[in-house]
């Protein structure tokens, strides 16, 4: 029968207190958060699950860089492992920030006419994706169907091949 791994009751309940979440200590420490959860009551008041109480208790300087954070556009992923809370507790704040929301699922429109610029300037789609922000497989898609609106290359152009 394996043995129980041996926990440190004292540096869980000062990592809790200092915001860390259950589920995290549980991932760190190789257990289930039941675990960590049964060394930790007793020990320290154990913040409420989710909802808006959860999040209210995180510290206004945090909250403040969440809220930057998700101004600047950085991936809800990134957010979410930074600061170790999850999608709707960033989205909460985000609201309480007055920020607008950003569309669920990060599938942005890419500029088809800055991408067959690109292309002109025999940039590789690789290179374009890194620029438009899109991946390679993608561009090509775009290419092609560029290509396939306009299959004799019969764009307007200045005589250099450039579009006006």
């Amino acid at each position: 029968m394996p043995t129980r791994k041996q926990l440190n009751g004292d540096a869980l309940a000062a990592a809790y207190e200092a915001g860390a979440s259950v589920r995290s200590l549980a991932a760190q420490n190789g257990v289930s958060h039941t675990a960590i959860h049964r060394k930790l009551k007793g020990r320290v008041t154990m913040r409420p699950v989710g909802g808006r109480a959860g999040s209210s208790l995180i510290p206004q300087e945090k909250r403040d860089k969440i809220a930057e954070a998700y101004a600047s556009n950085v991936s809800m992923a990134d957010i979410m492992t930074e600061f170790d809370v999850c999608d709707e507790t960033v989205r909460r704040i985000a609201d309480e920030a007055g920020i607008p929301r950003r569309p669920v699922g990060g599938r942005q429109r890419l500029d088809h006419a800055q991408i067959a610029e690109l292309s002109s300037q025999e940039w590789p789609p690789e290179a374009i994706a890194v620029l438009v922000g899109g991946s390679p497989s993608h561009i090509r898609k775009v290419l092609r169907e560029l290509a396939d609106e306009d299959p004799a290359g019969e764009a307007e152009t200045d005589g250099n091949g450039a579009g006006q």
